[in-house]
């Protein structure tokens, strides 16, 4: 199974045809999945643009965020994302927290593999195999 994470979320706002192909490409393969990180991150990014932008680009997200299903951050996602950081710290090497939340909720939900543009925080993931478009 696969997640989607907020890059190409992203993409697909930006009408980037890669990321849009890619998209369309999964819906015939499997369901969508997000994580609630990546939902926050796209609401973050509402934050910087104007009132009049932020109103036609957040029914965007949503319309997005609604054609698929968003895994939550529980408990499980915590101790999953501490063993995580634990493996990567141990190895010298840093993961940002959202990528960090992002894993540990994809690989608590089953799925294996994440699809992203930021291929470097991700495959210091272990057991989780990274998907680009």
């Amino acid at each position: 199974m696969r997640c989607l994470d907020s890059t190409i979320l992203v993409d697909v706002l930006r009408d980037l045809p890669s990321a849009k192909a890619k998209v369309r490409d999964l819906e015939e393969e499997e369901p969508l999945r997000a994580t609630e990180i990546g939902s926050f991150e796209l609401y973050l990014g509402l934050q910087r643009l104007g009132e009049s932008r932020r109103t036609t680009e957040e029914s965007r997200i949503k319309d997005l965020l609604d054609q698929m299903t968003l895994l939550p951050f529980e408990r499980r996602s915590a101790v999953r994302a501490a063993e995580i950081a634990g493996a990567i710290r141990r190895r010298g090497q840093t993961i940002s927290l959202a990528d960090l939340f992002t894993a540990a909720i994809a690989l608590g939900y089953g799925c294996d593999t994440i699809v992203t543009r930021d291929i470097a925080d991700f495959r210091r993931v272990p057991g989780l195999r990274v998907e680009t478009y």
